[in-house]
């Protein structure tokens, strides 16, 4: 099981700068619209997007956090995500794969859209572990993916959810599944979470 590098999708953004039309595609905005509903309301301090691709659902989650760092491991996807968003004050793009590059935490919220299921098994075991240390130290994390056949990726959709609902057990909070595609909610247990009404004594 071979896993999805850089060079890969460098060579798929200059065939054609939008592939899966995340601008114009309506499973894209469906999809983008449930993970925002997902998120509720917010503000989150500090997110980090896994994946960001061209930066399109990136100006979407910037408008529900303070500040939010993106990252993708193709230059070509940076270089369109950093262009996108050069007025939004907000967000910062870096390249990067995860979860060798993940940036260094704590996390108010971690999205995970479409990127896991990329990974070959150690990069996904090493991938679980962090995301693991990210929702102990109180972390939300909103992960979705496409439930379709796999094409190029080494695994499918529902089999990356149902790991994390084996390795992320404790924290679920939200399974949602679609014809097209499949989101899961894992809440964090942060204190300030847990005690938000009343303090114990």
């Amino acid at each position: 099981m071979k896993r999805v590098v850089a060079p890969e999708f460098d060579r798929i953004y200059a065939e054609d700068p939008d592939p899966w039309k995340l601008e114009s595609s309506p499973y894209e905005r469906h999809k983008y619209a449930a993970t925002l509903a997902a998120l509720g309301g917010g503000p989150y301090p500090r997110a980090l997007e896994l994946g960001c691709a061209s930066g399109v659902f990136t100006a979407q989650l910037a408008r529900r956090c303070t500040s939010v760092v993106a990252i993708d491991f193709s230059g070509r996807a940076v270089a369109m995500a950093k262009r996108r968003l050069a007025a939004v004050e907000n967000v910062e793009v870096r390249l990067g794969s995860f979860p060798e590059d993940a940036p260094r935490g704590p996390w108010s919220v971690v999205v995970c859209s479409e990127v896991l299921y990329y990974l070959d098994p150690p990069a996904l075991e090493a991938g679980m572990a962090w995301l693991a240390d990210q929702l102990a130290g109180g972390s939300t994390l909103v992960a979705v993916h496409w439930r379709g056949p796999a094409v190029t990726e080494p695994l499918r959709g529902d089999d990356v959810h149902d790991r994390m609902r084996l390795d992320l057990a404790r924290w679920h909070a939200r399974d949602e599944r679609r014809a097209r595609y499949r989101l899961d909610v894992f809440e964090g247990a942060a204190p300030q979470r847990r005690w938000s009404r009343r303090p114990p004594i």
